[in-house]
């Protein structure tokens, strides 16, 4: 029998009046979704039948299906290695030398802000384009050039990934920074530089957004949580290989051809990765998605046809990357809100641990390596528990993380000249609490809106967390002068806001991802097809409202 095409249904399957299909004696027939029926099937399901795993195995379902994890393989390495170089070069590209007397028998405070730039080997932009002293800014401004390229990117690629497609978005503006990289690298002038780094932060910064969603849109809801913290296992070695290749080369431009290289061998792979089953389906291109389960079924080697898979339908919509439609409902709304806030409020707690952490002592190469190699055994084991105990327990228990590490460091004990309680836990705040965070809060955003507008509202709320990233080291530097742990205490009140709004949100573990606003604005929950443990068969999909 076809696993695909059949589903099993249990003897108690009663018929809805005026419907040919069976359902469950226990659904209500005047609840049932107008636009998918008792024996359609979703994605979810269609890769849960791929994968074909015993009960207890069901949270690996992605080792067992190849191709996912293949796909998933793929994205992670040429996109999540990558974006660490991008984020990361501009800081270590803008690094200030340091400070020789040009005139060794008059030295002053002038001549010693004058360079003597044969004595510096590393090449940086400062020694580049001879930024001195009272041209300091403008080294410390490319630095976050990048920034507002990336905002404009975000809006751009999330528009374009939910009108156009995954695989089209992302593809096309990965080759497209691989010419812009490459052209940042033989920048001539400082202005030169700034332009072609904001390019580059519109094009391949954009992408790291809807890369994510690409990837997890192939991945089954029981494995989502693995797939994510694997993923992010690429963006620490990313993270930690940025300063060992800018302390090997000692040359702001290799970085850039290296992201050039890199992003076109990307480009040119990713190709190779099929268009998002689910954005596929949302979009009515029933051809292209039996194509591509097709092609999953056949690396699997399974002898299924996707041709008698009979899949749901989505309703008509032209709601595509429009994200102003989300207005147009209360339940809608007020979702985004209580995401975007808290994308914000994690990007806030983040950059300020990160900015106590700042002042360990060491390199500044050495730091941004031992935490990106901190960070990736924490990130398997957030994927862990998410999967085991949810997403919204997950986030509830690392606010309490914060909360307590913020609590302890109102008493602060000195070890030793460079390490102290507050160092040691803000540490721990930012690796095992808010850095986390970010890890659940994407999974959440993502499994909470619809796929017409994941990218888009995804993307929104990232470029809305740029500004909880700007404003930790205003704030602490202005409540500081109020009084020494006030910020501290702003930690604990954000955080406590932050458990209330994630009370609000429904848990979306072990639920399918929704196509439409519609179905999010009707509080509609899609249920995975489960495996029924003691008959060995598939239970039918069911639809239900949201109590």
């Amino acid at each position: 029998m076809d696993k695909l095409s059949t589903t099993t249904t249990k003897a108690d399957d009663s018929q809805c009046p005026g419907d040919n299909t069976s359902r469950p004696s226990s659904s209500d027939c005047s609840s049932a979704s107008p636009f998918m029926d008792s024996n359609s099937l979703t994605v979810e399901d269609a890769y849960a039948r791929m994968s074909d795993t015993p009960p207890k195995d069901q949270g690996c379902r992605m080792i067992h299906n190849r191709a996912t994890l293949l796909i998933c393989l793929v994205i992670s390495l040429f996109g999540e290695t990558l974006a660490p170089f991008v984020v990361l070069a501009p800081i270590f590209q803008s690094q200030v030398p340091a400070k020789e007397c040009s005139d060794v028998a008059n030295c002053t405070e002038e001549t010693l802000c004058s360079w003597n730039w044969e004595t510096n080997k590393h090449r940086t932009i400062v020694t580049e384009f001879n930024l001195q002293c009272n041209e300091f800014y403008r080294a410390l401004a490319s630095a976050v050039f990048f920034l507002p390229g990336m905002a404009v990117g975000l809006i751009l690629a999330g528009f374009l990934s939910d009108r156009l497609g995954r695989r089209v978005t992302n593809v096309s503006l990965m080759l497209i920074s691989a010419v812009f990289s490459l052209a940042l690298s033989f920048s001539t002038t400082f202005h030169m530089y700034l332009s072609f780094q904001a390019l580059l932060g519109v094009t391949l910064g954009g992408t790291m957004v809807t890369r994510v969603v690409w990837m997890l849109e192939f991945v089954h809801d029981d494995s989502r949580a693995y797939a994510s913290a694997i993923s992010a296992q690429f963006y620490c070695l990313g993270t930690a290989l940025v300063p060992l290749a800018d302390y090997l080369l000692q040359d702001w431009r290799y970085l850039h051809y290296i992201i050039a290289a890199y992003a076109l061998i990307g480009g040119i792979v990713l190709m190779w990765v099929p268009e998002s089953p689910h954005w596929l389906i949302a979009n009515h291109k029933t051809e292209q998605l039996r194509s591509t389960l097709q092609r999953m079924v056949n690396f699997n080697r399974q002898d299924i046809n996707v041709q008698e898979l009979r899949m749901r339908d989505v309703p008509k919509h032209k709601e595509s990357g429009n994200l102003c439609l989300v207005f147009s409902n209360l339940r809608t709304v007020l979702l985004l809100a209580g995401v975007t806030f808290l994308w914000v409020q994690t990007s806030f707690l983040y950059y300020s641990f990160i900015h106590m952490v700042g002042e360990l002592n060491g390199t500044i190469h050495w730091n941004i390596a031992i935490m990106a190699l901190l960070e990736g055994p924490c990130l398997l084991l957030t994927g862990v528990i998410t999967t085991r105990f949810g997403r919204r327990s997950t986030l509830l228990g690392l606010f309490l993380v914060v909360i307590a590490t913020s609590t302890g460091s109102l008493f602060n004990v000195p070890f030793s000249p460079h390490w102290d309680l507050r160092r040691i836990l803000s540490l721990l705040g930012s690796k095992a609490g808010s850095g986390p965070m970010w890890f659940v809060v994407y999974i959440i955003t993502i499994e909470v809106l619809p796929t017409s507008v994941r990218s888009i509202g995804m993307s929104t709320c990232s470029m809305a967390a740029r500004f909880g990233a700007a404003a930790p080291s205003f704030l602490i530097s202005a409540t500081t002068r109020v009084h020494p742990n006030f910020h501290y205490l702003l930690y604990i009140t954000l955080s406590c806001i932050g458990i209330g709004v994630t009370w609000l949100l429904r848990e979306t573990k072990g639920q399918g991802l929704r196509e439409t606003l519609g179905e999010v604005a009707k509080g509609q929950s899609i249920h995975r097809s489960r495996r029924d443990s003691s008959e060995g068969a598939f239970q039918k999909i069911e639809i239900y409202n949201d109590v």
